[in-house]
């Protein structure tokens, strides 16, 4: 019934219009609706028209499955999640539960050895680096650290990976940041893509100690 009076006061209200500003209105609607439409915003012409009439549009109701308890299902810049690790692919790449939802997680600023690759061979100290992340990470409770790019191409989630909460300083990221371990450790070496690069300097440096210490993949 409140549909129905919201409809015959639209009405009302374009019938008291020119012919010309009614045109107007129905051409900043569609072209309104178009703009949405190629931005990913699901918005109908009839709450783009209500708005335009100084309407305040109702809510509709949300789809089956909606989320609605306010908890993120996106990575924002510089977010620091909590989540589990239900299972790793390869040395630098694992699945993370966060709050009820999987996310594929690349580790930054680091590559170990191909393992999984579908164009490569196993590369050199692959199997082990994959073993040693693995052992440490599976199951575990985890911190995810975002940069400044959260997400890359393949739609992977870009984050430092963190043993207990993360904090400042040289030796908080030695001993509980994950990335830095694999690179201490001779697991993997350094790859910096820009503009994911708050550690790069430091993971730098702790290539360098694993290579002069013939660590892992510096070993031979």
């Amino acid at each position: 019934m409140a549909k129905k009076r919201q409809t015959r006061g639209r009405l009302s209200q374009l019938a008291r219009m020119s012919p010309k500003q009614i045109l107007v209105i129905l051409l900043v609607v569609l072209v309104g609706w178009g703009v949405a439409r190629l931005s990913g915003h699901d918005v109908s012409p009839e709450a783009l028209l209500q708005s335009l009439l100084g309407e305040t549009p109702a809510e509709q109701p949300k789809a089956p499955g909606a989320q609605t308890s306010g908890k993120k299902t996106t990575a924002q810049v510089g977010d620091k999640l909590e989540g589990t690790v239900k299972r790793v692919v390869d040395g630098d790449t694992l699945l993370v539960e966060v709050d009820g939802q999987s996310r594929r997680v690349r580790l930054v600023g680091v590559d170990t050895p191909e393992t999984v690759h579908p164009n490569k061979a196993v590369q050199f100290y692959g199997p082990e680096a994959s073993a040693f992340t693995k052992k440490e990470l599976t199951g575990k409770h985890v911190w995810l650290e975002y940069d400044v790019a959260p997400l890359d191409r393949y739609q992977r989630h870009l984050a430092y990976i963190w043993l207990e909460s993360p904090s400042d300083g040289e030796a908080a990221i030695r001993r509980g940041m994950f990335n830095a371990r694999l690179l201490l450790g001779g697991y993997a070496k350094v790859m910096t893509i820009q503009p994911n690069s708050r550690y790069a300097d430091l993971f730098v440096r702790f290539q360098e100690e694993a290579r002069r210490a013939k660590r892992g993949l510096w070993g031979k």
